[in-house]
């Protein structure tokens, strides 16, 4: 109890009475199990989605359809899905054969990269190239899996393939150069996975997918570092932005509606003031007598705003005017000193 001082004699009887078992001591309480943390790890944890790097998958995406359509006659389109991130010891049965990697060049801005296709992706590639037209059924589910084992491309299928990926890298760069000045290029192709490792297994690795459907169906995956895009974290984490290349049909079609507006034009004659009493007086056939000089160019009004001048005159038998400036600057000047004139009546 607290507060209680107990002399030797006490304390000699507590601490036998404890040995002999008759007082039991309070034990502490459990701990939790200790857990092992590597402090050299290097896993790397994006919070939250990444809005602008999905707008330029979608916008690679949209370019090497166009490009790869082209270059093989056939009716097929790209698509992207949204990026994940994984390490890069997770990428071991991704580039296991018979998948075809191939390990891109990022230029000055960010070491290298893999384009991955999956089994079999490469084989339609190269023949639609070379002019074969696919077969029917290639592509589909039905469609028999491709062979296991590694896949050794020739000289020529490296070539053609290679040129094909241009289309995916030129795409690449174009939307990329907004954010990053990304210049890539295809440097090898490996069938040994263990050749493909371009980071350690503990670096973290951002995995964009895009799905070929159409004429030819197949996944390919883009792998990038996070080391390569960590600079830019923030403007890929944002809203894209609404003024780049990818909007040019957007703003002309905007442009184009902007121009179908209605606006109101008015030309102001001229202006006076009146006191309550002469506004009383008003009567049918009474003259006003505006503050403005024969030969001043009139103002001319776009909903509200001075933007012209122009001169009175009648064109077939109705009221005109003729423009004879840009935008008025000073349009109070005619008017500046405004002065009450008494109303003479007409005769």
């Amino acid at each position: 109890m607290p507060g209680v001082t107990l002399n030797p004699d006490e304390i000699t009887a507590l601490m036998d009475a404890v040995q002999d078992g008759r007082v039991k001591a309070d034990r502490p309480a459990a701990r939790g199990a200790a857990v092992a943390y590597d402090l050299t790890n290097q896993d790397r944890v994006i919070r939250g989605q990444l809005p602008t790097l999905d707008a330029i998958n979608e916008s690679i995406a949209t370019g090497f359809s166009m490009a790869l359509a082209g270059r093989t006659r056939l009716a097929l389109t790209v698509g992207s899905g949204p990026a994940s991130q994984l390490k890069f010891g997770d990428l071991s049965s991704l580039l296991a054969p018979p998948a075809t990697v191939c390990v891109l060049s990022l230029g000055k801005a960010g070491g290298q990269a893999l384009v991955v296709l999956e089994p079999g992706l490469a084989d339609k590639l190269i023949a639609a190239a070379l002019g074969e037209k696919p077969t029917k059924g290639e592509g589909d589910e039905a469609a028999p899996p491709p062979a296991r084992g590694k896949r050794e491309l020739t000289q020529v299928e490296r070539g053609v393939l290679k040129r094909l990926l241009g289309l995916f890298t030129d795409a690449m760069t174009h939307a990329w150069a907004p954010v990053l000045p990304f210049k890539p290029e295809v440097s090898r192709f490996e069938a040994d996975p263990r050749l493909a490792v371009i980071a350690p297994n503990n670096d973290a690795a951002v995995m964009c997918s895009f799905e070929l459907d159409g004429a030819l169906r197949g996944v390919m995956q883009l792998v990038l570092p996070y080391t390569a895009i960590e600079p830019v974290k923030k403007a890929l984490m944002s809203p894209p932005k609404a003024a780049n290349d990818s909007d040019q049909g957007f703003g002309t079609r905007l442009a184009d509606e902007l121009l179908e507006v209605k606006v109101q034009l008015r030309a102001l004659l001229g202006k006076t003031t009146l006191s309550v009493r002469s506004l009383l007086d008003l009567e049918p056939g009474a003259v006003l007598t505006l503050g403005t000089s024969e030969g001043v160019p009139l103002p001319v009004f776009v909903e509200g705003r001075g933007k012209m001048t122009g001169q009175p005159t009648v064109v077939g038998g109705a009221m005109a005017l003729t423009l004879d400036s840009g935008p008025v600057r000073e349009l109070r000047r005619p008017f500046e000193q405004e002065t009450t004139h008494p109303l003479p009546h007409a005769a």
